[in-house]
């Protein structure tokens, strides 16, 4: 299995977080909604590896700009604001439980290499 190096993760947000300033975007979406797809693209990567992620990023690609030329986005208003917050505060968990075994220094512990 292909390992990525942690540091590519900071050159991917550096580049995205350009792009995003260069070619805007909305006031509501900056670079927070990466995020929300950490733990989905860690459970691709482990299970199906290195190779297949960057498949799975592609054809999600494809789907974004057939989402966006339809105007799906538009749909958000039918949903409740409190469903919104919850989602958002769901995402805000996941990604800081995440970040707390790298806090306290426990990442070796943890072993990526098991099959899901």
């Amino acid at each position: 299995m292909l390992r990525v190096n942690p540091v590519t993760g900071l050159y991917t947000t550096i580049v995205a977080g350009l792009l995003i300033s260069i070619f805007g975007g909305s006031r509501f979406q900056i670079g927070g909604p990466t995020g929300a797809f950490v733990p989905v693209l860690l459970g691709i990567m482990l299970q199906f590896g290195y190779e297949n992620l960057l498949i799975a990023g592609f054809m999600s690609g494809i789907l974004l700009i057939i989402f966006a030329i339809c105007k799906v986005g538009s749909l958000i208003k039918f949903f409740p604001q409190s469903t919104i917050i919850g989602f958002q505060s769901g995402i805000a968990v996941i990604i800081f439980t995440g970040q707390i075994p790298n806090f306290l220094g426990l990442h070796n512990m943890i072993n990526l290499n098991t099959s899901i």
